[in-house]
């Protein structure tokens, strides 16, 4: 795999799986004699283009000593049958790479590459242990298909579920229907961000039934049931016996799965060889594309897109035997926003991290920017007074920023300034004291909020901010619970009103220093929207709720010596 070689091309080459549905795909070969080890990439996004708005050209990869495979998953582009995202993929998965193995020049060793759904793919196929795979790259991807891809502690991701299934409806239009269901599909992409406020969400007038039923599968499914079980990576992790490199980005929507999918392997996958052979690389990047300038911030030099080089620095390592040190570097390697540098550890979250509670405090006014709440090392008193505000599903907290997918313009992603959320009275702003030394996290943001409200039920919407000295508020992780969701693995229940419960959620792992002169500030809210679909403060089992159905709520947050309501941070500095 050493120098450049020149390339030739064989498109829509045939791949029969086991049911005779045959999958094309466009092949990439080096001209050379070989043999040459094969990397192949399964995507519903247009094997021509392989997600050229974030990774190289296979071209570019072939050109590296690969014979490179780009193939359009079952029932996408060209490729025979229907599509339904996930179903059927570990079995295509498993035919594909036999028969990848079987072209000419071919050496039998085969890797497999991509982002997001062509990441998930990867995992879903590995778990079968297919003869000849012998690594693999989840890039920016989950461990299942319900918790953080579609739902989070119980809330729907809204912009990324209706903008990814009308996104997906355009090929279908193309394959099935006339050319006034093309225009209207391609219209309806493209306006689906003026629509997220419709209701009910199961009944959306810009997300045809015909080309994406999925969405209203999604929907019918809200809790973890036999619909989304097949597709979990997780609980599965003992049935993988390949090195992984995980990839993703701290304002990517599927960061946390990414991570889960990395401690999971190197704790748990089959053989020792495979557990020690799991790497972990997170950016200061969201979902698409990856670049040094995310959201309102430039990370410089040091936050450049480097995932191809990686790539084929892992792939030398395990389909070519070329060892450049990539196979004795740390496991662990993320980006600290704010210092600007990477970090490298034997595990992530690092084992000098210790955990660091800071409480919610003030005198009952914590409301919008000007208010009197505050973030304290010390614990409340008795008597401290709580907050109140209103959750009123008309008029939503908007989003600025945050971890979605999947472009910029039609879902919030990425470091923005949250002084325009601060404004709000339905906003309360804890603020800690300006830091007289930099503080460094590196892990898992957890939170606990003692809270009444006067519905069955509500969101709790949270984000952890980094305030600079000139006042800017730049957010660094973002998560959200139900309330009916607040026991983990259990059925929903209601809430019963103005009833004191706990509710204790991870709001998302981060990595970043704030600097001397900077203050830690957390912001609690009941929307978050579009990011996450507004509560009706009504408890339901369902999607089926309208304008009719949604009700005002005031909610209590209590922070007193007996509900000491806090935030945990992942402090790495003592």
């Amino acid at each position: 795999m050493s120098g450049l070689h020149t390339v030739e091309v064989a498109r829509e080459v045939a791949m029969t799986m086991r049911d005779g549905v045959r999958l094309m795909a466009d092949v990439y070969t080096p001209t050379g004699p070989g043999p040459y080890p094969v990397l192949l990439m399964r995507s519903p996004y247009d094997k021509t283009t392989s997600e050229y708005f974030s990774i190289l050209h296979p071209e570019w990869y072939a050109r590296q000593g690969l014979i490179v495979v780009s193939q359009d998953v079952r029932g996408c582009f060209t490729s025979e049958g229907t599509f339904n995202p996930f179903h059927g993929e570990a079995e295509d998965g498993v035919d594909t790479i036999a028969a990848c193995r079987r072209l000419p020049k071919a050496n039998g060793r085969v890797g497999m590459y991509g982002f997001s759904y062509p990441g998930i793919v990867q995992l879903m196929a590995a778990i079968h242990r297919p003869d000849g795979l012998a690594a693999i790259a989840p890039s920016f991807t989950c461990d299942g298909t319900y918790a953080d891809w579609t739902y989070r502690h119980g809330v729907l991701q809204l912009a990324f579920a209706q903008s990814w299934a009308s996104a997906l409806a355009v090929p279908e239009a193309f394959r099935r229907g006339s050319d006034s269901d093309i225009a209207t599909a391609l219209n309806a992409a493209g306006a689906i961000a003026g629509s997220y406020g419709h209701l009910p969400l199961d009944d959306h007038p810009l997300i045809d039934r015909r080309f994406a039923p999925f969405y209203y599968d999604w929907l019918a499914h809200p809790l973890h049931d036999g619909f989304w079980r097949p597709f979990d990576i997780a609980g599965r992790y003992g049935e993988i016996d390949i090195p992984a490199l995980h990839l993703g980005g701290w304002y990517d929507i599927f960061v946390d799965g990414t991570i889960r999918n990395f401690q999971g392997l190197r704790a748990g996958a089959r053989s020792a060889a495979a557990r020690v052979a799991q790497r972990l690389v997170i950016g200061p990047w969201y979902h698409q594309p990856w670049s040094r300038a995310t959201g309102d911030l430039d990370f410089g030099p040091s936050g450049r897109n480097r995932t191809d080089e990686l790539v084929v620095r892992w792939y030398r390592r395990w389909l070519a035997d070329d060892d450049d040190g990539i196979g004795s570097e740390p496991a662990s390697n993320v980006y600290v926003m704010g210092a600007d540098r990477w970090r490298t550890d034997d595990d992530f979250p690092p084992k000098d991290m210790w955990p660091t509670r800071l409480y919610l405090r003030g005198g009952g006014r914590a409301n919008a920017i000007d208010g009197d709440g505050l973030l304290e090392a010390a614990a409340p008193g008795a008597d401290e007074p709580h907050d109140i505000y209103v959750v009123d599903p008309f008029a939503p907290v908007p989003s600025a920023g945050g971890r979605s997918c999947c472009p910029a313009e039609l879902a919030p992603m990425g470091p923005r300034d949250q002084r325009a959320i601060e404004a709000r009275p339905d906003v309360l702003v804890f603020t800690g004291a300006v830091l007289e030394r930099d503080l460094e996290i590196v892990g898992p943001v957890d939170v606990v909020l003692h809270a009444s409200a006067t519905t069955d039920d509500t969101d709790f919407a949270v984000k952890l901010v980094d305030v600079h000295p000139c006042g800017r508020a730049i957010n660094l992780v973002d998560g959200i619970l139900r309330a009916s969701h607040r026991e983990p693995g259990a059925a929903p229940t209601p809430i019963e009103p103005d009833r004191v419960y706990r509710y204790a959620f991870r709001v998302g792992n981060t990595a970043a220093r704030l600097r001397a002169g900077h203050r830690v500030r957390v912001e609690i809210a009941g929307t978050n929207f579009p990011l996450y679909e507004r509560t009706l403060n009504a408890f339901r089992a369902d999607r089926h709720g309208g304008y009719r159905d949604a009700r005002a709520a005031s909610v209590r947050l209590f922070h007193d010596a007996g509900r000491p309501s806090h935030v945990t941070l992942p402090v790495v500095d003592g």
